[in-house]
């Protein structure tokens, strides 16, 4: 009888099928790993708090069976970050590394640089990390956006590219003793290049839609879109930067003043700058949370995603793409998502101007708009759709988890 295979998951956070997009993810790999013949030992670094605290006893009794042990530890602030180094103490996750070490792992699975960091504590036969967003590129972005907003704050901008190098150190050798590293974002490889790693490659992720497309509906006469997702993460402070900058005074020289709506939508309070910055700007229409979200993109004339920042893979994206509606993304976002191709699966633009040219397309052609939305729909199903997603990435831990001598 072949004995089953070892693997310990390592993840920051407890997964979770709805909120929190990296939650989301992990959750949709980890359904799929336990529909494999492994024993699995799962260990969360959880936040302090009561929230995080209930979370994991839920997971843990829904998830637990005789092949899937889970373990957390409260370890609050792992990183203390320094000016020249970051540095992580690893104390408070000791009963976590104690059983990892038990456990003789022919696989161990880090979800993100943290849970990486801590796998250099115990030993596997293979190692595979699998990274969200770069926390070197994300760090230096807010530090980039946080001057732009606060220009006489640069020496808090210092402090934010200090941290974003120190990171770089981090990724750069954490990562150089993992077999594998699968990047959620197809411009991490390139960044990770830089960093002289080699054992990388992208992968799509799966992300999963609960929400039933509806039918398709004629648009309303007046240009309609919607800005949806996280409102103060970075995709969105930089997208919000550039409809503003870039993107708001041609559309009232195309469209007039109060000729064309933008819904704004998502949890959370916009951020201060941007409220200030539309206060005389009526086409912006707050919605905050909306319940019916495939309806209201229904009644839309496009998702717009203006994110210039040249990072991540997002997830906003992806949805809009599985309800079949035409994405307007800055191009920038196809660094991250290379499925994304201008005209065919989605509409792209490097400009204010182009931006409000394929917006003018969107209301002045349906037919093409239409198309695209439908192609981009299938990019959805083909790539990022959980059954297609998490079967690459079952293949690659039954391709190390094999590589493993027996015991």
């Amino acid at each position: 009888m072949q004995r089953r295979r070892r693997i310990i998951l390592c993840t920051k956070g407890v997964p979770d099928e709805r909120e929190g997009a990296s939650l989301v993810i992990i959750y949709s790999f980890l359904q799929a790993i336990r529909a494999q013949s492994f024993d699995v030992l799962h260990l969360i670094l959880l936040d302090e708090g009561q929230r995080d605290q209930q979370a994991f006893e839920a997971y843990r009794g829904s998830a637990s069976n005789d092949h899937f042990e889970v373990l957390a530890a409260t370890t609050g602030q792992l990183v203390v970050q320094g000016a020249r180094e970051h540095r992580i103490d690893l104390s408070s996750a000791a009963k976590l590394i104690e059983r990892g070490r038990q456990f003789a792992a022919d696989l161990f699975i880090a979800f993100d640089i943290l849970p990486a960091w801590l796998g250099l504590e115990i030993p596997a036969t293979r190692k595979l990390a699998w990274l969200g967003d770069l926390n070197f590129q994300t760090t230096y972005y807010h530090g980039l956006y946080g001057l732009q907003e606060r220009p006489w704050r640069i020496f808090a901008f210092t402090k934010y590219w200090l941290a974003a190098r120190n990171w770089k150190h981090v990724y750069a050798w954490v990562l150089s003793s993992y077999d594998e590293v699968i990047a959620s974002a197809a411009s991490s490889e390139e960044q990770l290049s830089r960093l002289g790693l080699k054992n990388h490659r992208y992968c799509p992720y799966p992300w999963p839609v609960i929400d039933t497309p509806v039918p398709y509906r004629a648009k309303p006469h007046t240009p309609t879109f919607m800005f949806f997702g996280n409102l103060v993460g970075l995709g969105s402070r930089s997208a919000l930067h550039f409809m503003v900058a870039k993107v708001y005074s041609p559309l009232v020289k195309l469209w007039g003043a109060g000729g064309f709506k933008i819904i704004l939508a998502g949890r959370g309070s916009l951020p201060e700058w941007f409220a200030e910055a539309i206060k005389d700007k009526p086409e912006f229409v707050r919605v905050g949370f909306v319940e019916n979200l495939p309806s209201t993109l229904a009644e839309c004339h496009a998702a717009l995603v203006p994110i210039d920042v040249p990072a991540g893979n997002r997830t906003r994206i992806l949805y809009a793409l599985s309800q079949s509606t035409l994405v307007i993304a800055h191009e920038n976002v196809a660094l991250g998502n290379v499925a994304l191709v201008d005209g065919q699966t989605c509409a792209l633009a490097a400009s204010g101007g182009e931006f409000v040219a394929r917006m003018k397309r969107a209301v002045d052609d349906p037919l093409w708009a239409r198309r695209v939305a439908e192609a981009g729909c299938q990019v959805y199903k083909d790539l990022f759709s959980p059954e297609k997603a998490t079967a690459e990435f079952i293949a690659w831990i039954n391709r190390l988890s094999e590589a493993a001598p027996p015991g």
